[in-house]
């Protein structure tokens, strides 16, 4: 069951991300939308992308604290209420509002249902629960562009978010099965303000991108705001006693290194997921022939990820993330070589998910298991910040380039954002290089902790040997146990000591 609603929780986030990219290509290209500048259009994503990228560090650590099933309850309340009122709504600014109810309630569901997971499980499984843990979202992709094509086609882009609805209320009712999971011993409030502060601050961040052309060098000032809040967020954090960030994660390299990959790897997939369906609706195809495009590479994710799970082990996590990236780069590359749909767009689309796929357990190993278990909860919550602050990032980059493109042609704009996909590709391929180059060069980045049990066993037979020793020495040649410690010790003459060890041995 812990599997399973660990699973789950991951399937109906990825699920509700799909149908958000699903919807903002609907909204573009029928009467609902088609006013609107897509820059707008694509906050159905970002408003909830927010809440959870800045809220996700906070959420874990409070499931740290405070009990990560409780967390993971309240968490499938809020995301369930926010869905209800996705699909109910009518005006606009309501359905942003709701979105970002539903990032807030995710935002306690991702790190409190890995860090559930990873606090009751053996280590021995723990690599395995990480990769069917990200495997999951793979399968809430395909199962959202298997199916979603017909909802939105019969029923409209709100009736994309009634799966996750559903989804969320079985989630809930298999919460009472679970254990409550381990708690940390600390009392006191974690820091709200620190919270909100780096919640602001990403907000700022994206609207200035998704701003950029439209206001120009105004822009500037939101850039200013922004460093603003997240300093303030950071100053929270040096001193408050629970802070929304954890900084004793940050002053591990280990989770640095992984949490750049994480962010890249954000920003490339949650890109890629973008432009898909956009390209295909520009070239004019219905939305249930997108669904079918769209549909090999979630099985390629779920497949490859499984695979990459078992993998880990063997290549290393940045094995998988150098891998990975390259694979998506080279299929960016290839789509930008076709001028329409082709079995060879069809072969890229393949090789994307199999890129992500690989992608996605490589990052997670990465920054989870560079943890210590008592923050496995926070290092999700601050690794899944990471993912989504890039997600939330590439899409509005994508989005500006869509709109006003650097290249011409008839899919300019298109081209252009796969091409930013590309840059992004070659940025997660170095970081993973340079990190594996580190580690054969300097062997003493991962430096291997001997478990306190191993050196008392340790202690106990140089003990006994010293032991054994002694008893083999003439009672002449053996040093006092209760001797003065102020007086020099004098060794034992060699000729006795050769003399006592040759016969005997």
């Amino acid at each position: 069951m812990l599997r399973l609603v660990g699973a789950g929780v991951m399937l109906t986030v990825m699920a509700d991300t799909t149908a958000t990219t699903l919807a903002v290509g609907v909204l573009r290209y029928t009467p609902a939308g088609s006013g609107m500048p897509l820059g707008d259009l694509v906050w159905l994503t970002s408003a909830a992308f927010v809440p959870i990228a800045a809220l996700l560090a906070t959420a874990g650590r409070w499931a740290d604290l405070f009990g990560r099933r409780r967390v993971l309850a309240v968490g499938l309340v809020i995301f369930v209420i926010g869905g209800i009122a996705t699909v109910t709504v009518e005006s606009w600014s309501y359905v942003l509002a709701a979105r970002a109810v539903q990032g807030v309630g995710a935002a306690a569901m991702i790190p409190s249902s890995l860090g559930l997971l990873l606090g009751e499980l053996p280590e021995s499984q723990r690599r395995g629960a990480i990769a069917l843990w990200s495997s999951a979202s793979g399968l809430g992709c395909l199962l959202m562009q298997a199916g979603g094509g017909w909802l939105a086609a019969a029923f409209g882009w709100r009736a994309l978010f009634a799966p996750v609805v559903v989804i969320g209320v079985v989630l809930l009712l298999a919460c009472a099965t679970l254990p409550p999971g381990k708690r940390a011993g600390t009392r006191g409030w974690p820091d709200v303000l620190g919270a909100w502060l780096l919640a602001a601050g990403i907000a700022v961040i994206v609207l200035a991108i998704s701003k950029a052309m439209a206001w120009g060098l105004d822009v500037v000032w939101l850039v200013i705001a922004a460093l603003a809040l997240l300093g303030g967020a950071l100053a929270q954090a040096r001193h408050h006693r629970l802070p929304a960030i954890d900084l004793a994660l940050w002053r591990r390299p280990r989770f640095v290194w992984g949490w750049l990959a994480t962010w890249c790897f954000g920003a490339l997939s949650y890109g890629l997921l973008t432009v898909q369906p956009l390209y295909l609706l520009h070239l004019g195809y219905p939305m249930l022939q997108v669904a079918m495009w769209l549909t090999p590479t979630s099985i390629a994710v779920v497949v490859t990820s499984f695979v990459a799970g078992r993998l880990v082990k063997k290549v290393g996590a940045y094995g998988l993330i150098y891998a990975g990236s390259l694979l998506c780069g080279g299929a960016c590359v290839l789509v930008l070589m076709q001028m329409g749909p082709t079995v060879w767009g069809l072969v890229a689309s393949v090789i994307v998910g199999i890129g992500v796929g690989a992608l996605a357990p490589g990052t997670s190993v990465a920054t989870t298991l560079a943890a210590k278990p008592h923050q496995y909860a926070s290092a999700v919550g601050a690794a899944v910040m990471g993912r989504m602050i890039g997600g939330a990032v590439g899409i509005a980059i994508v989005s500006v380039m869509i709109d006003h493109p650097f290249m011409s042609g008839p899919l300019a704009g298109l081209a252009g954002a796969l091409a930013l996909c590309v840059a992004i590709s070659v940025l997660t391929g170095a970081i993973a290089l340079t990190k594996i180059t580190r580690l054969r060069t300097d062997p003493g980045d991962e430096m291997v902790k001997v478990p306190r049990r191993l050196l008392l066993e340790l202690r106990t037979t140089l003990a006994t040997v010293a032991a054994e020793a002694d008893a083999l020495l003439p009672v002449e040649t053996r040093i006092p146990q209760q001797a003065d410690h102020a007086r020099p010790r004098r060794a034992a003459d060699p000729g006795t000591l050769a003399g006592s060890y040759g016969p005997t041995h």
